[in-house]
């Protein structure tokens, strides 16, 4: 059933707007905030879907960036919860020092990459009273965040900081949601006390949805299962019935971890409040209240503002992005790349260099000439720097031309991966029903196949086929569709087939959902 919540919002004072980008599987988000306003929180959103957008998506980032007057430095990139691996480890000792070792060592056994395919962040959840840390820690892979970072900066739009999606939509839940009162007493939502208890929140995005548990306001448990709006607005209601138990499950799963912590609430959020029947639905499978969110509930739009146009809000989620924009300062985990880091620390040197340059030159055009050969010298110290810098890059390019060659080796001596030995492979496994109208293989990486069908079943079979064939990994169908031309059905398909030990399934723990309703097409036809 509904419960019907009243909390007053309390905005953090005296800091910057905040601008956040998503790019996600379909959408491409950007919102901005000012937590420092009065009477106006969300100053600025773009929500657009990928598929309808007919440039590169650097160039529309850069209309968007333009249109909205963005500022474009210290931009904060969310990346969805699917797109990363969560674990929950206990670790015995509360040392900061001792933890941070911990993790390091831990790391490499949640993942089958190594150290330099992933990067990785942390942060601690609560401390026992045995004196045990409980630590939740974030694993992404290191091209998916380094591919989304690139996108930004060939837009001109400097990141300055990477994070998941469940921490803004924690944030979000708990500014909106979580009635703060003075310190010794209890929280109270309809009666219910949750000092020390769990409230759960499940935000429904396009395609995927976040599960994740609070407790004393804190994020300490998420996981994410791909069922999103795309599947529960259809009429297949087997999609909700499936939803249903992910949230019981997950809900087990939590409560296996955290057998002290009861959980009392279960709120939905995202674009759930369009999909009918979903509360009364869950409330019998959960066994506690489900209460019905509203995304902009106690968060005020500045005057003109909009974040949806037509009926884009009932399938898109701008709730994590909320909390990312409302509160910026307060987010604990970044996946910003050690790459990105130094280029940071070395952009600030310069312009510390630069700063001091021009005090010092400043200085020494007031004074007389006595003082010339201290401009000298620092003129000269400056030209030693500036030399040092060149003769680095020249070591570097070399270093980055060995590495070149290396890779070049390593390929050559694969042969298995390269294309004509796929294309050969795809050939051998096509039946006489499959054709393609479009073969794209990207060596190392994977193959993509579009084509037609004489049904839909001679597509599922074809990928059974592709699974057992030692060239691909996780074979996945992008998107089936039935089509008729001249009385003649046919299907549609596109197929991704990642090579051998390439695979991309990695960026999310939950398990793979079964065939849905048909995807938006990312590709012309």
């Amino acid at each position: 059933m509904d419960n019907k919540i009243t909390t007053k919002l309390k905005l953090p004072q005296g800091r910057k707007p905040a601008v956040v980008v998503e790019i996600g599987n379909d959408w491409l988000k950007v919102m901005e905030g000012n937590p420092s306003a009065k009477e106006s929180f969300v100053t600025k959103a773009s929500f657009r879907k990928l598929v309808e957008i007919k440039e590169p998506v650097t160039a529309a980032l850069v209309k968007i960036f333009k249109d909205l007057k963005l500022d474009t430095r210290g931009v904060i990139a969310c990346i969805p919860r699917h797109l990363v691996t969560v674990r929950i480890l206990e670790f015995p000792s509360t040392n900061p020092k001792d933890i941070r070792d911990m993790v390091s060592l831990q790391v490499g056994k949640q993942t089958p990459y190594s150290r330099d395919e992933i990067i990785f962040t942390y942060k601690t959840i609560g401390v026992n009273a045995a004196g045990y840390t409980r630590v939740m820690l974030v694993i992404a892979r290191r091209n998916l965040v380094n591919a989304r970072v690139e996108v930004l900066q060939k837009a001109g739009i400097e990141v300055g900081q990477v994070t998941m999606s469940s921490e803004g939509l924690a944030h979000w839940f708990h500014l909106a949601y979580w009635e703060e009162t003075s310190p010794g007493k209890a929280k109270v939502y309809d009666d219910v006390k949750l000092d020390d208890q769990a409230v759960i929140c499940v935000d429904i995005d396009s395609n995927y949805s976040d599960f994740i548990v609070l407790r004393k306001g804190k994020l300490v448990y998420t996981r994410n299962f791909l069922i999103g709006a795309n599947h529960l607005l259809g009429d297949d209601a087997a999609w909700r019935d499936k939803f249903g138990e992910e949230i019981v499950h997950s809900m087990g799963l939590y409560q296996n971890e955290e057998r002290d912590a009861k959980i009392v609430q279960l709120f939905l959020s995202g674009s759930a409040a369009h999909i009918p029947q979903l509360t009364e639905a869950l409330g019998a499978k959960a066994g506690v209240p489900v209460v019905m969110t509203e995304p902009t509930y106690q968060v005020h739009l500045s005057k003109g503002v909009a974040l949806f146009e037509k009926d884009e809000g009932r399938f898109v989620s701008p709730c994590p992005l909320i909390g990312m924009a409302l509160d910026a300062g307060a987010l604990e985990l970044d996946l910003t790349s050690s790459e990105l880091r130094i280029k940071k620390q070395m952009e600030g040197r310069r312009k510390q260099i630069t700063v001091t340059g021009v005090l010092v030159l400043s200085i020494i055009m007031m004074l007389s000439t006595l003082f010339f050969i201290i401009f000298y010298g620092k003129s000269s110290y400056l030209a030693g720097i500036k030399k040092s810098v060149a003769n680095i890059e020249k070591d570097a390019l070399g270093v980055e031309q060995m590495r070149s060659s290396i890779n070049l080796v390593k390929g050559r001596l694969d042969a298995r991966k390269s294309s004509i030995n796929i294309l050969h492979e795809i050939s051998r496994l096509t039946p006489k029903e499959i054709y393609f109208t479009n073969i794209n293989i990207e060596e190392d990486k994977q193959t993509v196949l579009q084509g037609r069908a004489a049904a839909m079943s001679n597509v599922f079979e074809f990928v059974t086929t592709l699974e057992n064939s030692p060239y691909f990994e996780n074979v996945q169908t992008t998107y089936t569709t039935t089509k008729k031309e001249k009385d003649t059905e046919y299907a549609k398909f596109e197929i991704i087939c990642m090579h051998e030990k390439d695979r991309e399934d990695f960026e999310t723990d939950a398990p793979k959902p079964e065939p849905g309703p048909p995807q938006p097409q990312s590709v012309k036809e």
